[in-house]
């Protein structure tokens, strides 16, 4: 892995980050419009997009649609500290106990 290294400002080998840098002046929101427009892609663990309360209720089911549960990380409103896999399936596996929702 050491050729994915670079020698980073403290004369330290460190991994490379491939994409945008965040822009200098932070609060210039249409910079970090155009920050956030170029560096969202498919390997980031996306998450809040399916609001609780507004697009599922508080038990996850679909607001307006009968027999539909949304159980996944856009339901999140804030990302967990570990890998927001096992707590999507932490999160399916509750709904169905509580539910007695039998998978196969």
């Amino acid at each position: 892995m050491e050729r994915f290294k670079m020698v980073d400002s403290n004369e330290e080998r460190n991994f490379m980050y491939f994409g945008p840098s965040l822009p200098t002046n932070q609060s210039d929101e249409s910079a970090m419009e155009e920050f956030c427009r170029s560096s969202v892609t498919t390997i980031w663990h996306y998450h809040g997009g399916c609001t609780v309360g507004k697009v599922v209720d508080g038990d996850f089911r679909v607001m307006g649609v009968n027999s539909l549960r949304v159980v996944d990380g856009s339901t999140f409103s804030c990302l967990s500290g570990t890998n927001p896999q096992a707590t999507t399936m932490m999160k399916g596996k509750s709904k169905q106990r509580q539910n007695n929702i039998i998978t196969s």
